[in-house]
């Protein structure tokens, strides 16, 4: 589409949020129809309270619609009891002075005027009955009971509660009754009791009434009664029944029903929906009550759609917004879901505590606002009255995927190449707390709000932002009773998070999991969660990073606390922040180097690898793991003897996985062997990148060591570790970044000869992960936390991987392995002999037989 040409959008429904909707997009440059089922345009004979936020809202855009001058500023706002004793003045006024816009009551007829002044020049269908839509990469196109259609580049559903709209996106549905139904009416009025501006309501027992001026000597009222749904949804009593309803009630109260012409009062049914978390598909989304009803409690139902419509315009004149609609219309859905969401339970919960029918329930109602501290209900007040305002735009990543990660995404679309983070929780977790602070995280964090778009139709393939599209979390509840319930976990992480890859056509490239084991009697219940990510993403210390971050912010969602959901920024490739010396064309001749010594290495040393077991193509190879662990003393013992013999822990259990591979083979003679071990490079980049950046900052170095039978371990462990200090001495880590860019794969079409390169020669045949001594914190809010351990998916790039880590004074040590190149039986005898041979070691070193 010419970038000149402006956007096209069809709205559904000519009520209060679709002409608002309309008057915004008119003003941030885009064309607009709107479509209406009536065949003229009459507004109920009802008021409502344009509220302070609404406007402001409007005046992000310029809007004025004068309002203040076809009904009446809100001046005072007082609750009464049915015989019209205050219950508590509320401080509303002194709210709306301090945000800055005042809250005007009026007629829906004068606020449609006010909308149709503004929308003057926008076309206006009146009779057209939408009966669903069709999208296609031109658009959108609408189909209407006439036969007509209309065809634009986005759809707006504002067509109220009962949306076709809606109907097509999200299905049948069924609403949630209130218990009470409201009458409605607009009456020239005047009594001593009401002045100038006043809103009054009056709470009685299962019954409440509204007495609001709306200017030019008019009142709007209001009136519920508690009675079952089968009534109220279809009322059919008389102006006599309502009079008598609110007979001994304040003389105001029955005066304006005895000046409001029966003919003139309107019954409707009070009712909502569950809340739905996603508005729209492709260029189709939904604004007010077609996305979120709410009981009218608050007052905010059109403050809300106004909202929407001005969010929704704001979000379509961003920069590159035309160029991806479906991005944009999920960006504004997810602007707006939580203050909807929080808007329509407040709405419930306050409609359930002002219709109480019982001694009990009126009187904590009524105690409840007479006692609440002033400070308390303004801040209430001005949380409702507050427009949140337009946040930034997130920054989005929107990039080619660059060589390294095009080879992770190969690699895993051939194989699962997931990377695996789980941590143990204790004590009482909510679910849905926990989903809460899932959807904070990923708002945090670019790359957790992308997919990926393949290289099938020529072009290269890329990262592609996300919005709306939540990370998935998967909940496993384990009987407390269950044999396996302490090793649940691994059977979990091997059926699914090691044989199922992240959905890397749909996004996000991250999914979790919550196992929960409830405790028996006055036992804590016991709870693993899991994080699982495409390597394309996230490392070992990126998964522990968002692990410990999506728990910290449980933790404060449980406190009480609001986290913030400010995004990190949008990071390049790792490739573009290498040191400038290593970038480009630079990073050429350090990096023949590189492989020059590599190569000189092998054809001297020989060194050899793990043999497969059998041969298994590349796209059926599968991962599994075995668990293992060290203990609090062989932890302690083995940091010791490391210090005594200049190794590291590291070293320690590479020498000792190295020794376990030889001795399966029974190597008799000193034979090279080679280990991998990957080196995080994030300190060295240029700007550095911090931990809590997701991202894959590691690149993997073979070392060549020598294994001689019969020789102590710490040789090995040694000389392992002073090779790794001398490799990342001479930046070959960074070096090595670059080969992917040189010899790798340039699309998914020819990785399978880069897959057979690595399968034969590549340092991931025998690799040892080990993040270190970790400071994942033993508890964070309400719970303990332990046996926090990472896994390795090996997709095509290897046999054996190991990952260790050292939490809460503990080392896991977990195995993956590509079953049948290494069958079951084999890797566990490997995982058993790589800790016989290091606490072999451990048992045979002295202080005295130290260096």
């Amino acid at each position: 589409m010419p970038s000149q040409q402006p956007l096209k959008a069809l709205v559904i429904g000519a009520g209060i949020g679709g002409l608002t909707c309309a008057t915004a997009l008119r003003k941030v440059g885009i064309d607009v129809a709107v479509y209406e089922r009536a065949t003229e345009l009459r507004a109920a004979g009802s008021g409502l309270s344009v509220m302070s936020n609404a406007l402001t809202a409007l005046g992000t855009l310029g809007i004025d619609l004068g309002l203040d001058k076809r009904g009446q500023v809100a001046e005072s706002f007082v609750v009464l009891d049915e015989r019209g004793r205050t219950i508590r003045d509320l401080p509303f006024k002194e709210v709306c002075d301090q945000v800055g816009a005042p809250s005007v009551c009026l007629s829906r007829s004068d606020l449609q005027e006010a909308l149709l002044d503004a929308t003057a020049d926008c076309p206006l269908h009146l009779g057209a009955v939408a009966t669903g839509f069709q999208t296609d990469d031109t658009g959108v196109t609408v189909h209407f009971a006439d036969g007509r259609t209309a065809h634009g580049d986005l759809l707006i559903g504002a067509d109220g509660f009962h949306s076709a709209v809606r109907a097509q996106l999200v299905g049948p549905e069924t609403s949630q009754d209130s218990g009470y139904v409201c009458w409605l009416g607009v009456v020239p009025f005047d009594h001593p009791q009401l002045t100038p501006g006043c809103v009054r309501h009056y709470w009685g027992s299962g019954q409440r009434f509204g007495l609001i001026d709306i200017g030019h000597g008019r009142v709007y009222w209001w009136g519920t009664k508690n009675m079952p749904a089968e009534r109220s949804h279809a009322w059919d009593g008389t102006k006599d029944d309502i009079t008598q309803a609110y007979a001994g009630w304040a003389d105001e109260v029955r005066a304006v029903i005895e000046a409001t012409p029966a003919a003139d009062i309107l019954a409707v049914p009070s009712r909502d929906r569950a809340f739905l978390e996603r508005w729209g598909e492709g260029p189709v989304t939904l604004l007010g009550d077609a996305a979120h009803p709410m009981l009218t409690t608050l007052g905010q139902g059109s403050a809300m759609a106004i909202e929407d419509a001005v969010v929704l315009a704001h979000t379509l004149a961003e920069p590159g917004a035309r160029d991806d609609l479906p991005l944009a219309l999920r960006t504004y859905e997810e602007r707006r879901r939580d203050r909807t969401r929080s808007m329509v339970a407040a709405s419930r919960s306050m409609s359930d505590l002002e219709q109480a029918d019982t001694p009990a329930t009126r009187q904590a109602r009524d105690d409840y606002f007479r006692l609440t501290p002033h400070q308390e209900l303004a801040r209430q007040n001005a949380q409702a009255l507050t427009f949140p305002g337009i946040p930034s735009p997130q920054p989005r990543v929107r990039r080619a995927l660059s060589p390294l990660e095009r080879w992770y995404w190969i690699a895993d679309r051939t194989s699962p190449l997931n990377g695996i983070i789980r941590t143990r929780l204790h004590g009482h977790l909510q679910l849905p707390l926990l989903r809460r602070a899932l959807d904070i995280l990923q708002a945090r964090h670019p790359l957790l709000r992308v997919a990926i778009s393949g290289d099938d139709g020529g072009a290269p393939a890329a990262f592609r932002p996300l919005a709306g599209q939540p990370i998935p979390l998967r909940h496993v509840q384990v009987p407390a009773d269950a044999p396996d319930a302490d090793t649940r976990w691994e059977h979990e992480v091997n059926a699914h998070e090691l044989a199922e890859g992240v959905d890397w056509h749909t996004g996000p490239l991250l999914r979790a999991v919550l196992l929960t084991r409830e405790g028996a009697e006055r036992a804590e219940d016991v709870h693993d969660l899991i994080v699982t990510s495409s390597h394309c993403i996230a490392d070992g210390m990126t998964g522990l990073s968002l692990l410990r971050e999506w728990i910290d912010i449980a933790a404060q969602l449980t406190d009480g606390q609001e986290p913030s959901t400010t995004s990190r920024r949008a990071l390049p490739a790792a490739e573009d922040l290498l040191p400038r010396h290593l970038r480009g064309q630079a990073g050429d001749s350090p990096l023949t180097a590189l492989m020059q010594r590599d190569e000189e290495q092998r054809r001297l040393l020989r060194p050899r690898r793990i043999t497969p077991s059998q041969p298994v193509p590349f796209q059926l190879r599968r991962t599994r793991m075995v668990h293992r662990s060290l203990t609090t003393e062989e932890l302690r013992l083995l940091v010791s003897a490391c210090q005594r013999h200049d190794a590291t822990v590291h070293g320690a259990l590479a020498a000792a996985m190295v020794t376990a591979v030889a001795q399966e083979t029974d190597t008799q003679q000193p034979t090279h062997f080679s280990i991998g071990s990957p080196l995080d490079f994030r300190s060295d980049l240029d700007p550095a990148v911090c931990y809590d950046e997701a991202g894959t900052y590691a690149a993997t170095l073979p070392s060549h060591v020598r294994y001689q039978p019969g020789a102590p371990l710490w040789d090995m462990a040694r000389a392992i570790s002073q090779d790794l200090a001398d490799r990342r001495q001479r930046e070959e880590h960074l070096a090595l970044v670059n080969l992917l860019d040189r010899a790798g794969p340039k699309t998914s079409a020819d990785g399978a000869a880069f897959m057979r390169y690595m399968d034969e020669q590549g340092p991931l045949n025998l690799t040892l992960s080990n993040l270190g001594r970790h400071d994942f914190p033993d508890r964070m809010g309400p719970w303990r936390m332990s046996h926090t351990q990472l896994v390795a998916g090996i997709s095509v790039t290897g046999a054996v991987v190991a990952t260790a880590i050292t939490t809460h004074g503990q080392l896991a040590w977990n195995f993956s392995y590509v079953d049948d190149i290494v069958p079951t039986p084999r890797a566990h005898h490997l995982a058993d002999a790589s800790l016989h041979a290091l606490r072999s070691a451990l048992s045979s070193d002295t202080p005295e037989t130290g260096h």
